[in-house]
């Protein structure tokens, strides 16, 4: 890899550029206001600064949110008392 040689150097270069594009396509879709592709996670679009809505986001309604905070506290707490009784019996 040491003696690569100035083709060899600008064709790896070229194939992760063809990469990189590739994995960006995935993510574009066109603007409905001015039809120019940006990405699908954008709130706004950088041409004509239209609104977009981001593709896939939903927002977590507050009945699970809660849910799962309770459960996240209830798993700390049994995880700190293990710990602190740990520390007691191997004192």
């Amino acid at each position: 890899m040491a003696d690569m040689n100035d083709k060899e150097r600008l064709a790896r270069e070229e194939e992760r550029a063809a990469k990189r594009r590739a994995r960006l396509e995935k993510h574009a879709v066109p603007c409905p206001h001015c039809g120019k592709s940006v990405l699908d996670h954008m709130t706004r679009c950088p041409y004509c600064g239209g609104a977009l809505v981001p593709a896939g986001y939903v927002p977590m309604d507050e009945e699970k949110k809660q849910k799962i905070k309770k459960i996240c506290y209830a798993v700390g707490t049994v995880v700190a008392v293990v710990i602190i009784v740990l520390i007691i019996i191997f004192r």
